[in-house]
């Protein structure tokens, strides 16, 4: 028996939820998108899009949108913070785009976002509602009834299914899914962009950098074709704010960098403006699915950045909903069977993911002398080694819709 309705409600205009929408519409649905926010949120800085991220941004035809905003670094250099010495090379580049089918790309999340936008603009089949919010929903046989706030007003709309995108702090995932909140993890992440011709002394605008010290860790990488330097460093801290994108004092960060190496220090204006970010994660999420509604992105795993999966998972995670779902079009299967597959395919792939971001937290910040152990049997691995151990993530491709 036919689908009565061939619309999907999405609570979220991110990364996740624009990819969905995308996804979605290819598949044949007609899709609306509830943003709270007034116009596209284009806070963030840098974004690690691994080949198997990258994968589903090129089924959807995205790549010659974000080739000339990314750039594809040609390693990741493992350094010691304290002495500023390359424990081991793992290569990316070609190497990766050779192994993998596609590149390693690093780019500033809002050129991902505006491009996903720009793409769901040119689609007929999505709408994009800014300052409106999908505030709750109900299942029932036909579907679903979504209830819609903009401003003081309040509307009904009616679905196939719901698709919460809505993030960390996700209202429909504490309302139906009766999921833990997210915790915090104990790290804050301090953020800044450097423009390129405000670098003093020689810095690596090919490569991505991962600093290694007890205390904290950072990564460098180049952004818009080497024009600037996206730098984060992530160190632990006693606050718990939920407040997102403070001001940070490089005073502050500078006290914490104490016994850094010079080549890093000295990255640290006091000119540059460095915000802060506390990290939140997940516990491990025992479902995606309540009715017809599906949890998708960090309002389903949320995960520190250890592994840089968080946005790779959610792009993942709307592929394959949108592959489930498309037989649900036309009958094929019933679209609390299609949600239920997905959920099954997913659960097990993004917990792996959220491991390995636990276990590299753990890595990144050994204390001396466990430490020296962790350097030795990285530079004695070597980076091609190093690299295969990421073939299980970054070979990933998703299924036709």
């Amino acid at each position: 028996m036919a689908t009565k309705s061939r619309s999907i409600l999405i609570a979220g205009a991110g990364i996740s939820g624009l990819t969905a929408a995308l996804g979605l519409a290819g598949a044949g649905f007609r899709v609306e998108v509830f943003e709270q926010a007034a116009k596209l949120e284009t806070i963030g800085a840098g974004l690690q899009i691994s080949p198997n991220a990258l994968s589903v941004l090129d089924e959807l035809g995205l790549t010659r949108r974000l080739m000339p905003l990314a750039v594809a670094p040609s390693a990741i250099r493992v350094m010691s913070a304290r002495s500023g010495r390359e424990i081991a090379s793992v290569p990316l580049g070609e190497t990766a785009a050779r192994r993998y089918g596609l590149p390693y790309l690093v780019l500033h999340r809002a050129d991902l976002l505006q491009s996903l936008a720009s793409a769901c603009a040119d689609n007929p089949d999505i709408t994009i509602r800014y300052g409106q919010s999908l505030e709750d929903f109900a299942s029932h046989p036909n579907g679903v009834t979504g209830l819609i706030r903009r401003g003081a007003h309040m509307e009904e709309l009616g679905g196939i299914a719901v698709v919460a995108a809505d993030g960390v702090w996700s209202r429909l995932r504490q309302r139906h899914f009766r999921q833990p909140p997210a915790v915090y993890s104990g790290y804050t992440a301090w953020r800044a962009i450097i423009p390129a011709n405000r670098l003093t002394g020689s810095q690596d605008l090919e490569s991505t950098q991962l600093w290694l010290s007890p205390n904290a860790h950072a990564v460098t990488y180049p952004l818009r074709a080497g024009r600037a330097l996206n730098i984060v460093v992530v160190v632990r801290t006693e606050s718990n704010a939920r407040t997102w994108s403070e001001p940070g004092l490089t005073t502050e960060l500078a006290e914490v960098l104490k016994g850094w190496h010079r080549s890093f220090r000295g990255l640290i204006d006091p000119h540059s403006s460095w915000t802060t970010w506390p990290l939140f994660a997940m516990p491990s999420t025992q479902r995606l699915v309540v009715g017809n509604a599906a949890l998708i992105g960090d309002a389903a795993h949320a995960m520190l950045p250890f592994a840089a999966q968080g946005a790779a998972m959610g792009i993942e995670d709307a592929a394959v909903l949108s592959a489930k779902l498309a037989p649900a079009l036309h009958g094929g299967v019933e679209v609390d069977e299609a949600l239920h597959a997905y959920e099954a395919q997913r659960l097990a792939r993004t917990r792996s993911a959220a491991r390995l971001a636990q276990a590299n937290r753990w890595i990144y910040h050994l204390p001396f002398p466990l430490s020296l152990a962790r350097n030795l049997t990285m530079t004695i691995a070597g980076g091609p080694r190093l690299l295969s151990r990421q073939d299980w993530l970054y070979s990933w491709k998703p299924e036709a819709a």
